[in-house]
C-alpha cells in the first residue's frame, strides 16, 4: 500500500545569529527643513533597513517555497485518484443519454408535486440557511485576509496638557512647567510580503471559501435526495393505505354476512370469529401504515422549512404510486469520472486539503524575516489655534525588519501542526474518493436488483390474483375449504403491499445513482475556486485518459 504523500519536504532555514531591527528616526519639520534633506533623511532609513535584512538573508538563505514540486505532487495524486476504475454500469435496461443533465434530476420524474416540494425546501431549508451564512462568514474572512495584504490608514488625533515638577525641569529658580500638545495625523503602515505569507494566507481564505460554498452545495445535494425519499415514500404509503382500506371493507362485509348468517343459523361461530380475526387484522395494518404516514409527514415538513405555526397540522396531499404505470430509467452516459468529480462532497475534501497546504507555505514563510515600511504626516503644536499651520507639520518615516531568534521551538511547532493537518486532510480526500466509488457501486447494484424485485413482485401479485379468484370460485362450488379461500385472500394482500414497495425501491434505485453520480446541487456559490477547480479538475481528468477537453454541462 502506498504512503500518503506529504507535501513537499522544505528545509527549514538556519536562523540568523542576530536580530535585525532597523527604523529610520522621526522628525518633527518647520521652519528651515528643507525638502532635500527629508528624501536624504528617508532614503537613509530605507537603506539600513534594506542592508539589514540582506544581511539576515545572507546568514540563512531561506529555502525556496512550493513551486515544480508542488505541482508534481499534485499531479502524481490524481494519477492515483483517477486511476481507480469506475463501477460499470447497471445491466438494467435504463436508456443511456450522452446530455442527460442531472444538476436538477427530480425534473425528469415528471412530478409536479416534487418538484414543488424541492423548490420550497431549497428556498426555507433551516440547514441551507446556516449553511449560507458560513459562506458569508468565510467571504468576509476571505475579504480580512486581502485587506492584511494592502497598506493601512489609520487617522490620528491627540490632544494632553502636562505640568512638568520643578525638580524635573531643571530650571533656574525651580518653576515647574506646564504646557499642551495637540496632534492630528495620517500614519500609515505597510508589510512587505517578501515570503508570500501573507498571499499564502489569502490562499488558506479562499480556499476555506470554497469548503464552504461546497459544504452548503452537499447540503443542498443530500437535501434533494432525502426529499425525493419522503416524497417516494409518501405516495407508496398512500397506495398501501388505499389497498388495505379496500380490504378492510371487504372484510368486514364478510364479517357481517357471517353474523347475519349465524343469526338465522347458517354457519359456525367458528367461521364467525376467524371473519373478525381477519378483519382485525386487516385494521392493525391500516393503523401502522398510517403511523408511518405520519412520521414521513413530520419529516417531509420539517425538510421543507415549513413555518412552525403550520408544523402541526402539515398533512402531505400526494397522488398513490401506481406500479402499472410504466417508468423509463434513464442514466447519464459518457464521463463517469467526470460526474463523480462534480459531487460536492469531494469538492469540499479538495478545497480542504487546498486549504491545509496553504497553511503550510505560511507557517513556512513566518519563520523568515519579516519588513515593515511606516510612516506618518500631520501637525504638532502646543497651541490648538495653531494646529494647521505651517510651522506646525510634522512628519516621520521608518523601516524595520525583524527575524525571531529564541521563539522555544514555536515556529517549527506551528509548521509541524499545519503538515499534520495537511496529511490528515490528503487522507480524509482519498477516503471520501473511495466512499464515493463504493456509493456509486451500491447504486448500480441498488438499481439493478430494484428492477429485477420489481418485475418479481408483479409476477407474484399476477398469480396471486389468479389463485385468489380460484379459489374463492372452489369455495362458492364447495371444493375447497374456506381456509384456502382466505390464504390466498391473504396472500394476494401481502404481495399488493410487497408490490407498491418494490416499484418505490425502483424509483429510489434512480435517485440513488442519480446522488451518486453528483446530481442535485447546483454550482459551489461564493467564489470562482469551485467553478475553476470543477474546469480544471475535468481537464486533468481527460487528459490524463487521453481524451478530449470534456464539454461543458
Amino acid at each position: 500500500m502506498l504512503e500518503p504523500p506529504r507535501a513537499p519536504a522544505l528545509a527549514l532555514p538556519q536562523r540568523p545569529a542576530c536580530r535585525t531591527d532597523a527604523a529610520a528616526p522621526a522628525h518633527r519639520g518647520g521652519r528651515g527643513r528643507s525638502p532635500r534633506r527629508v528624501i536624504a533623511a528617508a532614503t537613509a532609513a530605507a537603506t539600513a533597513a534594506a542592508a539589514l535584512l540582506l544581511g539576515a538573508c545572507a546568514i540563512a538563505p531561506p529555502a525556496p517555497l512550493p513551486g515544480p514540486e508542488a505541482a508534481a505532487a499534485a499531479a502524481e495524486l490524481d494519477r492515483e485518484v483517477f486511476g481507480i476504475a469506475v463501477p460499470a454500469p447497471p445491466r438494467s435496461a435504463a436508456r443511456a443519454e450522452p446530455a442527460l443533465v442531472i444538476d436538477r434530476w427530480w425534473l425528469h420524474f415528471h412530478d409536479p408535486a416534487l418538484n414543488a416540494l424541492v423548490d420550497a425546501a431549497l428556498a426555507r431549508n433551516s440547514d441551507l440557511g446556516i449553511a449560507a451564512a458560513r459562506l458569508r462568514e468565510a467571504r468576509a474572512q476571505l475579504d480580512e485576509a486581502r485587506g492584511a495584504q494592502q497598506p493601512s490608514v489609520d487617522l490620528q488625533a491627540s490632544t494632553a496638557r502636562t505640568r512638568t515638577s520643578a525638580e524635573a525641569t531643571g530650571l533656574p529658580g525651580g518653576a515647574a512647567h506646564t504646557g499642551a500638545s495637540h496632534r492630528v495625523s495620517l500614519a500609515a503602515q505597510y508589510e512587505v510580503d517578501l515570503w508570500g505569507r501573507l498571499a499564502a494566507g489569502t490562499d488558506a481564505a479562499r480556499a476555506r471559501l470554497d469548503t464552504q460554498g461546497w459544504a452548503r452545495a452537499a447540503i443542498e445535494w443530500g437535501l434533494t435526495a432525502r426529499l425525493a425519499e419522503v416524497h417516494f415514500g409518501l405516495r407508496a404509503l398512500q397506495r398501501q393505505l388505499e389497498i388495505a382500506e379496500a380490504v378492510r371493507a371487504g372484510r368486514e362485509q364478510t364479517v357481517t354476512l357471517r353474523r347475519a348468517g349465524l343469526a338465522g343459523g347458517v354457519g359456525s361461530e367458528f367461521e364467525l370469529r376467524r371473519a373478525e380475526a381477519e378483519l382485525a387484522a386487516a385494521e392493525a395494518t391500516l393503523a401502522a401504515l398510517q403511523r408511518q404516514r405520519l412520521s414521513l409527514e413530520s419529516a417531509r415538513a420539517l425538510l421543507a422549512g415549513t413555518p412552525l405555526a403550520e408544523l402541526t397540522t402539515a398533512a402531505a396531499d400526494v397522488a398513490p404510486l401506481d406500479p402499472a404505470r410504466p417508468f423509463e430509467a434513464r442514466l447519464p452516459q459518457g464521463d463517469i469520472a467526470g460526474l463523480l468529480w462534480r459531487r460536492p462532497d469531494l469538492r469540499q475534501a479538495e478545497a480542504q486539503l487546498a486549504a491545509a497546504r496553504a497553511d503550510i507555505r505560511a507557517a513556512r514563510a513566518a519563520t523568515l524575516p519579516a519588513l515593515r515600511l511606516s510612516g506618518s504626516v500631520g501637525s504638532d503644536v502646543r497651541e490648538l489655534a495653531h494646529l494647521f499651520n505651517a510651522p506646525g507639520f510634522a512628519w516621520t518615516i521608518a523601516a524595520g525588519a525583524a527575524q525571531s531568534l529564541v521563539d522555544g521551538g514555536r515556529n517549527a511547532a506551528r509548521v509541524e501542526q499545519a503538515q499534520a493537518r495537511s496529511d490528515a486532510a490528503l487522507l480524509a480526500y482519498r477516503q471520501r474518493v473511495a466512499a464515493a466509488l463504493s456509493e456509486l457501486r451500491e447504486a448500480y447494484a441498488a438499481f439493478d436488483t430494484a428492477e429485477q424485485a420489481l418485475a418479481a413482485e408483479q409476477r407474484r401479485v399476477a398469480a396471486l390474483a389468479e389463485a385468489r379468484r380460484l379459489a374463492r370460485l372452489g369455495h362458492e362450488a364447495g371444493a375447497l375449504p374456506q381456509l384456502d379461500a382466505l390464504d390466498a385472500e391473504r396472500n394476494h394482500f401481502q404481495a399488493q403491499l410487497a408490490e407498491v414497495d418494490a416499484y418505490r425501491e425502483r424509483l429510489l434505485g434512480q435517485v440513488a445513482a442519480f446522488k451518486a453520480l453528483g446530481g442535485g446541487h447546483t454550482a459551489a456559490p461564493g467564489s470562482d475556486g469551485p467553478a475553476a477547480g470543477a474546469a480544471a479538475r475535468d481537464a486533468h481528468s481527460a487528459a490524463a485518459r487521453g481524451d478530449p477537453a470534456p464539454a461543458a454541462r
